[in-house]
Formats: C-alpha cells, sequence, structure tokens
C-alpha cells in the first residue's frame, strides 16, 4: 500500500494572517521594552518615545523580511 504525499503548497490565509501577527506583537514588545529601558535608564519621555518608535520599526522590519525567507508571507 503507497502512501501519497501531497504536493506542496504555500501557506494558506490563516498561516500568513497569523504570521503578521506575530511580527506585530513582537515589534510591540520590542517597543514597550525599548520604552521601559530608556526611562529606566534616566531618559526623558519623547527620549522613550523616540527610541520605541525606532526599535518598533526596525523589529517589524526584521520578523517580516525572516517570515519571507521562511515562505510564510
Amino acid at each position: 500500500m503507497a502512501v501519497t504525499i501531497p504536493p506542496a503548497t504555500g501557506p494558506t490565509k490563516t498561516e500568513k494572517v497569523m504570521a503578521i501577527i506575530i511580527a506585530i506583537l513582537s515589534a510591540i514588545i520590542a517597543a514597550f521594552v525599548a520604552y521601559m529601558l530608556t526611562r529606566h535608564l534616566g531618559g526623558t519621555p519623547l527620549a522613550g518615545v523616540g527610541f520605541s518608535g525606532g526599535s518598533f520599526t526596525a523589529t517589524l522590519a526584521i520578523v517580516v523580511g525572516i517570515e519571507k525567507e521562511l515562505d510564510l508571507l
């Protein structure tokens, strides 16, 4: 009895949406950590917002790039 393996397909729409949600949540966590660390080290609230914005952007770009390389997007 031979077992047939279905042909490889790309990610489903649900998997793509989940990958995007994971990327956004990772970026939000990175932004929150950057803000908290900046404030803990004596930075002003404006500096904290600036660092958290940069951290959000960088983390989102990196995670989306990794997901594209893994064919999740």
